[in-house]
């Protein structure tokens, strides 16, 4: 394993180069989608990367942020490996029976049904990808899996333009792009086994077939980790809880200009993950440790940076949002100013609750996470389609804002009685000594 100190500056570099694609990866595809071949085809693709994103957190399963903070080694890589592919096929099951539940009742056309589908299976590949990254994050080389990651959506974005241009057909160009996600894929993975970690190449092949004795460590697993799949997924449905309310109340023209003003949503949260990622591992081990003071320093600071982040993205965004908007859209978005301060401002809440719950999993105290998101999700259900029925899209946009504010004020009362407990048990403990 390469020193850390040497590893840690290539970590930020590419694991940034990676937040960077990630969160391009749809902006880049819309804006070549309005310009080809029109609005309404964008906000199908808005759809499809709603319905992908959901989707992909049954793929991950919220393992990752527990695989690299398991300091413990309570599971081996070969389980890890060996439950991402049973959760992957859950999450084409899911899929497939998702588009024909939406062709039957919901009106999806053989088009919008391929787009949808090809979108999800690109997510599926970095579901499984995304265990890979998480491996060699725990060696210490967070960069590899950034690397992979890099390449892969790299070559997803450079023939997306050219296919679409030359065939104008949105569901082939997706289809095509799935077929070189999943050739890189490949390529990349036997070569970083191959030059990493040849090693562990019989572990994941071994990943492909589950024997008996190895059912019982993928159930205390997938049991352990249950918690942060429901979150995550609950989570992934509030987000984009607006887009299924636009997808039934409004036109898909509509959908595409709130995709538009909403793709700067998640800015805040992209640009915070890259400052925390890389610190995870020693997160884990100073809690492990009870050093409770640099731990608490750590999360304080973390906020102050999603403040000024946040502060920043918004002057920014009220200045000269709407306009560059505008102009890389090609689309008149003078009228959803408000949505964009509304929507940007929500950023800010969900990024520092996402903070709060990768902390909470770092003290393994995930549980208690779940039920705030099943009341937020519900009312989400419950109030999220009346509000863009009768308000339109600022509705959607204030009711997001409303949901993640009292989403974080929950996760901060959490977060603030297991500190205290952490700490009575760190004084209780030096007493006892």
């Amino acid at each position: 394993m390469e020193n850390d100190h040497l590893t840690l500056p290539k970590d930020y570099i590419w694991n940034t180069a990676a937040g960077l694609i990630n969160a391009a990866e749809a902006v880049v595809m819309s804006m070549v989608v309005t310009r080809v071949t029109g609005l309404a085809d964008a906000g199908l693709l808005t759809v499809a990367f709603a319905v992908g994103n959901l989707a992909m957190t049954i793929g991950k399963f919220g393992v990752r942020n527990y695989q690299v903070t398991d300091t413990e080694n309570r599971f081996t890589t070969a389980v890890y490996f060996k439950a991402r592919v049973l959760t992957v096929l859950l999450m084409i099951a899911v899929v497939c029976g998702y588009l024909r539940y939406a062709a039957c009742h919901l009106g999806y056309d053989r088009s919008k049904t391929v787009i949808v589908f090809a979108t999800c299976m690109i997510y599926a590949v970095e579901s499984l990808e995304d265990v890979v990254w998480g491996y060699y994050q725990r060696k210490g080389r967070l960069y590899i899996g950034a690397q992979m990651f890099c390449i892969r959506w790299g070559g997803i974005l450079l023939a997306f333009p050219i296919v679409l241009y030359l065939s104008k057909d949105l569901a082939f160009t997706l289809t095509c792009c799935l077929g070189i996600c999943i050739g890189l894929f490949l390529i990349l993975l036997w070569r970083v086994f191959k030059k990493y970690s040849s090693d562990i190449v019989l572990d994941v092949w071994r990943s492909m077939v589950i024997k008996k004795g190895d059912w019982m460590q993928i159930r205390k697993l997938l049991r352990s980790v249950f918690p942060l799949f429901a979150i995550l997924f609950l989570g992934f449905y509030e987000n984009n809880a607006p887009k299924y309310a636009i997808d039934v109340c409004l036109t898909a023209e509509e959908q595409a200009c709130y995709g538009f003003v909403a793709m700067p949503v998640f800015a805040i949260e992209l640009l915070n993950s890259f400052v925390y990622q890389p610190t995870l591992v020693l997160m884990a081990v100073e809690w492990e440790r009870k050093d409770i003071l640099k731990f608490r320093k750590r999360i304080i600071r973390q906020l102050f940076i999603i403040a000024g982040i946040a502060t920043v993205c918004m002057i920014g965004a009220y200045l000269i949002g709407i306009p560059a908007l505008s102009l890389l859209y090609d689309t008149d978005l003078s009228g959803y100013k408000d949505e964009l301060m509304l929507l940007l401002l929500t950023s800010a809440f969900l990024a520092v609750s996402g903070y709060q719950s990768v902390v909470l999993t770092i003290m393994r105290c995930q549980r208690s996470l779940l039920w705030p998101q099943c009341v937020i999700s519900l009312a989400a259900a419950v109030g999220m389609k009346r509000a863009v029925k009768h308000f339109g899209t600022i509705g959607a946009a204030t009711c997001y804002l409303v949901l993640m504010v009292v989403l974080c004020i929950c996760y901060g009362i959490i977060l603030t009685v297991y500190m205290r407990k952490g700490q009575y048990k760190k004084t209780a403990s030096r007493i006892k000594e």
